[in-house]
């Protein structure tokens, strides 16, 4: 829903990206409408319990400064709390110093926070002063609030913009760096094994990677694409098989932008052809793919082999789906 949201509002907003505001309203409207998630970021704050209001950008007048702007104030009868938000930037020209000012002159226990994406270490000691990261704010609703709807939204939100990103290092991390490098190399091995195959069978398009760190963050993925199989261009569409990491999978799949005219049509065929373990249509598009899980492949007497049969075969099944339905406007490259 929130990435949905900050998708249309960019759309609409092409001269600028207002990340760190859209941020800050959408987490004000899960506090807004959620009691105990407030509850919860008031003593994550440890702020006096009691009847707070969320506002957002409110406006102070300073003598020297008319307008000072702090992007979240939660108030109650006894105590106030400035937090700044910042995403990809950092304070603002004495952003934190002039909030202090503004609280200097309030007659209530007041606090100052500073949320941030990155480390931005600050030495304000005045007002209770204390700073955390968006990533705090992802761990206390993955922990105590996942069967809210809502909060997981938010909480998605979040890891899609990287915000939810635990940089602290742990055992688990350690032992994940050490065999990073060899885990990468068998994904990317097992990718490239059967590229050729994929080429083979779709011999006439153009292959595109996915294998740069970005991509990889972006999609947590390693994958090869052939962009736009069905000739209406103007919504994207897409055959792509990768392995990705979090979920431990291979995947195969072709995706169909929901708003394609063709899209319903296509789940309903994908779903009869009983070629596709799972359809489903989420905010963006179709999903008709295929998954294995990497585990099924641990005790495998050879697992190189097992995998890339089962790649192969994922292919060919998307494959029969093409040519069994050549009425739905198949770009020829693909029918080939």
């Amino acid at each position: 829903m929130f990435i949905s949201l900050y998708k249309l509002y960019n759309s609409t907003n092409s001269n600028r990206t207002p990340l760190e505001d859209f941020t800050t309203e959408c987490f004000a409207g899960v506090l807004q409408c959620n009691a105990d998630v407030l509850v919860n970021f008031i003593k994550f704050l440890k702020l006096k319990p009691g009847n707070y209001e969320v506002l957002t950008q409110v406006k102070y007048t300073l003598p020297d400064d008319p307008n000072c702007i702090v992007d979240m104030v939660l108030e109650s009868d006894t105590t106030v709390c400035f937090i700044e938000n910042k995403v990809n930037s950092k304070e603002g020209w004495e952003q934190l110093a002039r909030y202090a000012k503004v609280l200097d002159g309030i007659d209530k226990e007041t606090h100052l926070r500073y949320c941030t994406k990155h480390v931005d270490t600050k030495k304000e000691k005045q007002h209770h002063f204390k700073q955390f990261r968006w990533y705090d704010i992802g761990n206390l609703l993955e922990k105590h609030h996942d069967k809210n709807v809502m909060a997981m939204q938010y909480l998605h939100f979040l890891k899609q913009q990287q915000m939810a990103i635990d940089t602290s290092i742990s055992t688990d991390t350690v032992i994940t760096l050490k065999h990073f490098l060899n885990s990468y190399d068998a994904m990317d091995f097992h990718v490239k094994n059967v590229e050729p195959d994929f080429k083979k069978l779709f011999s006439d398009v153009r292959i595109v990677k996915q294998e740069k760190l970005s991509k990889i963050r972006e999609h947590d993925r390693i994958a090869r694409m052939i962009c736009n199989p069905l000739q209406d261009t103007s919504y994207h569409t897409e055959i792509l098989y990768a392995i990705h990491f979090e979920s431990c999978q291979l995947q195969t799949q072709l995706w169909v932008h929901k708003s394609h005219p063709q899209c319903a049509e296509i789940q309903k065929r994908g779903k009869d052809s009983g070629l596709f373990n799972s359809s489903e249509i989420n905010e963006y598009g179709l999903h008709l793919k295929n998954t294995k899980k990497l585990f099924h492949f641990i005790d495998s007497k050879n697992s190189d082999v097992d995998i890339k049969q089962w790649f192969l075969e994922s292919f060919q099944k998307v494959k029969q789906f093409i040519d069994d339905n050549q009425d739905l406007n198949w770009n020829e490259n693909v029918t080939a």
